[in-house]
C-alpha cells in the first residue's frame, strides 16, 4: 500500500531525518498503520498506511480520520505531560512510553526527549481480541519504541529502552537471596491471586480496584534485592503514592477512553505508563473493576506486563 504523508507548514529541512525514520518504520512494520511526530504538543508531520483518500477540495476542515488522529495525538501528548509531572513524586524517572490498548486497536506515545513525541497506531479489524499478547499490538509497540530510540540517536542520546523490548528475552531477573513475605496493604478481593502474582523478580506490586475502592494491594517492595531502587524515596512513601494513584486510575482511564474510543474503537482495556525505571499497568476486568501492577525495574517491564496479562486473564469474568 502506498504511504500517505502530511506535514505542517512550519516543518523544514531540520525535520527531514526524523521524517525519513518515521516513514521507514511504517514501511518495515505491517502492523503499524499510522505514525505522527509532535514537538511541544504541536503536530509536525504524519505518515500512514490507512488507505483513506485525501479530503475533497470543498470538504469542511477537521472531519477526516487523519485530522481526528492529529487532534487525538495533541490531546495524548498533553495528558502524557500531566502524568509525567504526577509520577515524578516516586522518583522513577520520566514517562517515556504510554500504551492505550482498546478492544479494536492500540495507540502508543513514546518520548524522544521531554518535548518531542512520536504517536503510533495499530488497528485490528480481524477481531482477534484485545489483550493477552496480541501479536500485532506487540509488533507495533516494538516498532514505535525502536523509532523513539533511533530519533534519540540522531541527537547523540542513548536508549531509554521503552517497553523493555531491548534484550527482554535475555534479561536476568534480580537475585533473590531469600523469600520475603509480601506486604499486604489491603487484604480483600482476590487477595490469593494477587499474592501469587507479585514477586521480586519482576512484578513488584499488584492492586485490585472495584467500585472505586482498593480491595487488594500487595507488594514486595521491601525485598532486600530491591534496596538499590530506594535511594531517593522510602518503601512506605512509594506504597502511599501507589495506593492513591491506583484508586485515581479509574477516573483517568474513563477520561482517556472518551478521547480514544471514537477514533480507535472499543473500550480501553489496557494502559501502560512506562517510566525510566519500570512501569505501571492497568487492566480492565469489567465496568468499575480493574487491576494495577507495578514494576520498578526497566529490564523487566515486558516480563511484568506478561505476568499482569496472565493475572487479568485469570480474573476476567467469563461470559457477558
Amino acid at each position: 500500500m502506498e504511504l500517505h504523508e502530511e506535514r505542517a507548514e512550519h516543518v523544514g529541512p531540520e525535520f527531514e531525518l526524523a521524517r525519513q525514520a518515521c516513514r521507514e518504520a511504517v514501511e518495515a512494520s505491517p502492523a503499524l498503520h499510522y505514525l505522527a511526530h509532535y514537538s511541544n504538543g504541536v503536530f509536525d508531520f504524519g505518515v500512514d498506511a490507512l488507505g483513506e483518500p485525501g479530503p475533497v477540495p470543498d470538504a469542511l476542515p477537521g472531519g477526516t480520520r487523519r485530522e481526528e488522529l492529529q487532534r487525538l495525538g495533541r490531546h495524548l501528548t498533553f495528558q502524557v505531560a500531566t502524568l509525567d509531572r504526577a509520577l515524578q513524586e516516586v522518583r522513577t524517572g520520566r514517562l517515556i512510553r504510554t500504551v492505550l490498548h482498546t478492544e479494536e486497536g492500540a495507540l502508543f506515545c513514546d518520548s524522544v526527549v521531554p518535548t518531542e513525541h512520536v504517536v503510533g497506531l495499530v488497528l485490528d479489524h480481524a477481531g482477534a481480541g484485545p489483550l493477552f499478547g496480541h501479536p500485532a499490538v506487540d509488533e507495533a509497540d516494538r516498532a514505535v519504541a525502536a523509532l523513539a530510540t533511533r530519533l534519540r540517536g540522531q541527537l547523540s542520546l542513548g536508549s531509554l529502552n521503552p517497553g523493555g523490548w531491548e534484550g527482554a528475552r535475555d534479561a536476568v531477573p534480580l537475585p533473590v537471596e531469600q523469600d520475603v513475605r509480601a506486604h499486604v496493604t489491603v487484604g480483600e478481593g482476590p487477595l490469593t491471586a494477587c499474592l501469587s502474582a507479585v514477586r521480586a523478580q519482576d512484578l513488584h506490586l499488584v492492586a485490585h480496584v472495584a467500585g472505586g475502592e482498593v480491595r487488594s494491594m500487595v507488594d514486595c517492595l521491601g525485598d532486600p534485592s530491591l534496596a538499590p531502587f530506594f535511594r531517593q524515596v522510602t518503601v512506605d512513601a512509594r506504597r502511599r503514592f501507589y495506593h492513591g494513584f491506583v484508586q485515581e486510575l479509574g477516573a483517568l482511564t474513563t477520561k482517556l477512553n472518551r478521547a480514544v474510543s471514537p477514533v480507535v474503537g472499543g473500550l480501553l482495556a489496557r494502559l501502560v505508563l512506562d517510566v525510566e525505571m519500570g512501569a505501571i499497568y492497568y487492566y480492565r476486568l469489567r465496568a468499575g473493576e480493574y487491576l494495577v501492577g507495578v514494576t520498578i525495574d526497566q529490564a523487566r517491564v515486558r516480563a511484568a506486563d506478561d505476568r499482569m496479562s496472565a493475572l487479568a486473564e485469570e480474573l476476567t469474568p467469563i461470559g457477558p
